[in-house]
């Protein structure tokens, strides 16, 4: 993200309270902001060329007063969401279940003898849960996102013939 970008961004920056699910916490940081955020642990990803936090250290206390990290992060309006790989555990797994109503859900189909696709966008975590459907034999599986992966995942589903369905 360029400078210009960030300032954008942090105009309308609301504090992020969302539960990191991910490795980690996608961050918006200035260049003269960098050693700072490197001082609480966080790190720069090359190839994406993008700042991000890892979740452990976002949770490690830094003043005496109970601040974390993460509350650190917030003040200076750097969250931008969640990032990397999804981490499973007992808890994410009751999160993401077919019991909690807070998601929307789609269906894509490109043909009847082609794998379906349930995806449930889960907005008050910044998740998106692709469930595969294989026609015939074979096991479903579900794959997690963050928002921003997940719509990359849709629209190139999208570019490759799926097209959305209503759920009944």
């Amino acid at each position: 993200m360029k400078s210009k970008e960030i300032k954008e961004f942090r105009k309308t920056y609301t504090k992020y309270e969302k539960e990191c699910v991910f490795e980690g916490y996608k961050l918006a940081v200035l260049f003269d902001e960098k050693d700072e955020v490197k001082k609480w642990g966080g790190r720069w990803n090359q190839e994406e060329k993008t700042w991000w936090m890892p979740a452990g250290n976002s949770l490690k206390q830094i003043h005496d007063n109970g601040t974390l990290v993460r509350d650190w992060l917030n003040d200076n309006q750097m969250i931008m969401g969640q990032y990397g790989e999804f981490k499973p555990s007992e808890h994410t797994t009751n999160l993401f279940s077919s019991e909690n109503d807070h998601y929307t859900e789609y269906g894509l189909i490109k043909s009847f003898d082609e794998t379906t696709f349930k995806v449930q966008f889960f907005y008050d975590q910044d998740v998106v849960k692709f469930i595969l459907i294989p026609t015939g034999k074979g096991d479903m599986m579900t794959e997690y996102y963050t928002i921003e992966e997940g719509r990359k995942r849709w629209d190139v589903l999208i570019g490759t013939g799926y097209n959305r369905v209503k759920n009944s």
